[in-house]
């Protein structure tokens, strides 16, 4: 069982489509880190009776309309669970996905499979607002369209998009300081990573692979792209391929010098035929294999980058100072 894209699948196949279907690269990414994002909002309607009404405009442009503050909330990623409780949001949510493991207390909240087009758990909770991620929950956008559901869909496809989309949830759900004050936090990190190896004499090279046979692969158009950007390293795999695919003979072409994969898929690259004297991260035994919070777009994005950033450049972050930055909301 791996991890992907916020979700939890059971194949290499699986895991590799859930990372793409996330993917996307929207924005540079130095607008990615340097610009404050801005959650995408029609203008706030005036108080009534029945409460505050709040109009939103969400990611795909649905107009979401809350008489007031959602108190039954459904989660449709593990990332999504991840900003809910990191906005203080724990105990309106009602139901998370199979996947949500993190933080620990989101396994004790009732589950659905969110890979399922069985809509049934969600409406047996009656919820006030149904959370769901553009381009992954799609099975699941029509049902609860039909349903009357208000659902909210963000887009986590790069780190611009990420950092938009917890500001979005927040005014959403009536927390829009705690989550300026994430979102700030999180781009004190990811800039202040960026400053550190910036003088760094060389960018490894990085492939990224999500299985062996064949060789799934990110290109640029990937929020781990934008990661490994950040973090001081170069994607080797500069353009798209034909169904995100790469030859073996590709891959040893690229030279890559650093190889991004889960723990279990290293005995693999280390027998591909060849690889171990032509490419040089298998020739060095240089992979690195903590991506599960890197394939997650959520809060610890900022943590990932800075352990990837240790292991791409140790030099350069041996005195990374964490105490100078803005402390992440509680």
């Amino acid at each position: 069982m791996v991890k992907a894209g916020g979700f939890c699948v059971d194949t290499p196949m699986k895991r590799f489509a859930l990372v793409i279907l996330t993917a996307g690269l929207i924005w540079g990414i130095g607008a990615g880190c340097s610009n404050t994002p801005s959650a995408k909002r029609a203008t706030a309607l005036p108080q009534s009776p029945s409460g505050t009404i709040t109009s939103l405009v969400d990611t795909v442009g649905h107009h979401l309309i809350l008489k007031r503050y959602p108190q039954r909330i459904v989660s449709c990623a593990p990332s999504i669970t991840e900003i809910l409780y990191k906005l203080g949001l724990q105990n309106r949510l009602v139901l998370d996905t199979t996947a949500c493991d993190y933080p620990p207390e989101a396994k004790q909240k009732p589950h659905f499979n969110a890979l399922s087009n069985d809509i049934e758990p969600i409406l047996a909770q009656n919820p006030d607002l149904v959370i769901d991620i553009k381009d992954l929950n799609h099975n699941l956008l029509a049902p609860l369209q039909k349903a009357g559901v208000p659902q909210l869909t963000i887009d986590v496809s790069s780190v611009k998009a990420v950092l938009s989309s917890i500001l979005l949830l927040g005014e959403a759900t009536g927390t829009s300081q705690q989550a300026q004050a994430l979102v700030q936090s999180l781009q004190a990190k990811l800039n202040a990573v960026r400053t550190a190896v910036a003088k760094a004499p060389h960018r490894p090279r990085v492939l990224i692979l999500y299985g062996t046979n064949p060789l799934y692969t990110t290109g640029p158009n990937s929020f781990i792209n934008d990661l490994i950007t950040i973090a001081g390293g170069v994607n080797v795999v500069a353009k798209p391929p034909p169904g995100n695919v790469i030859s073996p003979e590709e891959a040893v072409a690229l030279q890559p010098e650093v190889i991004l994969c889960a723990p279990e898929l290293v005995p693999a690259i280390r027998q591909m035929p060849g690889w171990a004297q032509a490419v040089p991260a298998v020739r060095n035994n240089r992979f690195f294999t903590a991506i599960d919070t890197l394939e997650r777009p959520g809060p610890r994005m900022a943590d990932a980058v800075v352990a990837l950033a240790r292991y791409l450049h140790p030099h350069e972050m041996a005195h990374f100072n964490r105490s100078a930055l803005v402390r992440t909301a509680p």
